[in-house]
């Protein structure tokens, strides 16, 4: 694949890529974007790993789509609905299929909102009230296990 080839790749439309293409992504920026959030938090190297790993959990994510839902666009309801709708290949042992489809459906989001550029979009339903006491509340039960084995 030429240089020249990747950059026309990412000029397609948000909207025209597959929900797997949507979910990809989506689930890569949101690990970054987590990554980055809790470095500015912590600096312990198990911590920071335990903590992303918590954030980026099916689990969570489904949480986290249930707290954004009702400010959610018709258009950004559909995408979800759409990536949660996918065939699931393979569920991990440690979720139920319910919450993994949600948390597909939001990593569909996410994608969506990276490739149209709309990063302050997903900033903003992040930065809310109720979001951010509860990615406190797993952050925090994160430092209280750590604290516990340590």
């Amino acid at each position: 694949m030429s240089k020249s080839q990747i950059e026309t790749g990412l000029s397609f439309a948000a909207i025209e890529q597959s929900s797997f293409s949507l979910s990809y992504l989506g689930d890569a920026f949101y690990e970054l974007w987590c990554r980055q959030k809790i470095l500015q938090l912590l600096q312990n190297r198990k911590q920071v790993h335990q903590s992303v790993v918590q954030f980026v959990r099916c689990q969570t994510q489904a949480r986290l789509v249930h707290l954004i839902m009702p400010r959610l666009t018709d258009e950004e309801k559909n995408i979800f609905r759409q990536g949660r709708n996918n065939k699931v290949v393979s569920l991990p042992k440690h979720a139920f299929t319910r919450e993994y489809r949600a948390a597909t459906g939001f990593e569909c989001l996410v994608g969506f909102w990276y490739l149209g550029k709309e990063i302050k979009r997903f900033e903003k339903l992040m930065s809310q009230n109720e979001v951010q006491e509860y990615l406190d509340s797993v952050l925090n039960s994160c430092k209280n296990s750590f604290t516990n084995a340590a």
